[in-house]
């Protein structure tokens, strides 16, 4: 049976209680498979994780199982083509051998809809010139994914597998035939495990730690043309939201959630400490987006400038008011044209924005740089105000809304540091070598 990844999708369904969940469906309709789907949204602590503590007992976010299905309906297309049942192999014993671990892990490398996109490709005639450049560039084009989507396919697969064998095998009495069972599913274990580990060392982009990620010119160019008055502004309408929602991300360094999830009740309009809640408020019924909103730090409240808390204001009794069905809800950011005028405004929309201001000025933009961005900022502004190390991190990771024990910091700093590390091996290196020029200089 020949399964199209088009006819498999995710969808998102509300419960009784409006708490949204994802099912990976054929034909928009019927869900791929029962087990798949119990397992996308069910638990994903397994009782065979040994030394790990179990945080909760509950579902992982919404964010978290989109990204699980994805995985999920990658993994289902390609056994279903390849005519392997998952779930029967397991009840039965067997799991996958070496060669079908082998071909999954050569396909995981892939995009899940290379082959198909190939297949309609059409042929047309070109030159000998186009031949040979057509030759270079494809020996070194092969559309593969990060080493990180890689592995974290492969996680999926083993976890998927794992529960599989938790509900048919685990906890059984210990006769001869669940003894081989156990060591062929531990073989199994042992040797994705193998590929797992390795992923991370096939990873083929370099990251220069001196390049800023944003460039200085970059950034003060684009601080210019997201102002709503600005003529360089790509904008032909919402110039007044899109300025705001920019700025926010680039002032407070928060997530594209905290952005959506910001309420009017939310904004604390004091001339002395403008400032706003970041709150953590899971499966909010309130929310009527297909992918709800939802903050992953901790709840905090965040400062902004009178001059950015005046702007808030102004959109909201200008631009917002204007729009009938914002006033059914109270998240401050809305679609301003439409049929989805006046709902909240969606992640895909931030992410669409911000893409074209960075295209606007010439580089490759998304709000998690301008995150980035904010820790550079905020390092140079402390260290200017005399701060120490620790405190410089302690105030980091309260802005951030980074629990206890985070590293986080280290990922944001790798700039500054290689900048540090790069001054003091300067300084030794004059103190310690040589006078090049000996005594005619």
């Amino acid at each position: 049976m020949t399964v199209l990844y088009k006819d498999v999708t995710v969808k998102i369904y509300r419960d009784t209680n409006g708490h949204p969940f994802p099912v990976v469906v054929r034909k928009n309709i019927f869900p791929v498979c029962l087990y798949l789907n119990a397992y996308l949204n069910g638990n994903h602590s397994s009782p065979l994780s040994r030394g790990k503590k179990v945080k909760n007992t509950q579902a992982s976010s919404l964010n978290t199982r989109l990204n699980y299905a994805y995985e999920l309906k990658n993994l289902y297309c390609y056994f279903a083509n390849k005519s392997i049942d998952l779930i029967a192999r397991v009840a039965n014993g067997e799991f996958l051998s070496r060669v079908e671990v082998e071909d999954f892990v050569r396909a995981c490398k892939l995009y899940a809809d290379d082959g198909e996109s190939q297949r309609k490709s059409s042929v047309t005639s070109i030159t000998d010139k186009r031949i040979r450049d057509a030759i270079y560039e494809t020996a070194n084009s092969q559309s593969q994914v990060s080493a990180h989507t890689f592995r974290l396919r492969l996680i999926r697969l083993r976890s998927y597998i794992e529960y599989l064998y938790v509900h048919h095998h685990y906890d059984q009495a210990g006769t001869e035939e669940n003894v081989k069972i156990d060591h062929k599913f531990r073989a199994f274990q042992l040797y994705i495990n193998k590929f797992i580990s390795g992923a991370r060392k096939h990873n083929t982009i370099t990251k220069d730690a001196f390049e800023s990620v944003i460039p200085t010119d970059k950034f003060f160019e684009m601080i210019e043309i997201i102002k709503e008055s600005s003529p360089k502004n790509p904008f032909k309408s919402s110039k007044l939201r899109n300025q705001i929602i920019m700025q926010i991300l680039i002032d407070t360094g928060v997530r594209v959630g905290a952005v959506l999830k910001l309420k009017i009740s939310d904004l604390v309009d004091d001339w002395d400490n403008p400032r706003f809640y970041l709150t953590r408020s899971p499966n909010d019924a309130t929310d009527p987006r297909r992918i709800p909103a939802a903050n992953k730090t901790k709840a905090l409240s965040v400062s902004v400038s009178p001059d950015l808390m005046r702007l808030i204001k102004l959109y909201i009794s200008t631009e917002r008011e204007s729009h009938p069905d914002a006033h059914e809800h109270d998240f401050v950011f809305i679609s301003e044209k439409g049929i989805t005028s006046g709902q909240p405004i969606t992640y895909k929309s931030i992410h669409k924005l911000v893409d074209k201001f960075g295209s606007t000025i010439g580089i490759k933009l998304h709000p998690h740089k301008l995150r980035h961005k904010w820790n550079e900022v905020f390092t140079d502004k402390a260290e200017a105000a005399g701060y120490e190390a620790a405190q410089i991190e302690d105030m980091r990771k309260y802005s951030m809304g980074w629990v206890e024990g985070s590293k986080m910091a280290q990922t944001y700093n790798e700039f500054k540091l290689a900048v540090k590390v790069q001054e003091l091996s300067a300084k030794n290196q004059s103190q310690s070598l040589p006078h090049l020029g000996g005594d005619h200089e």
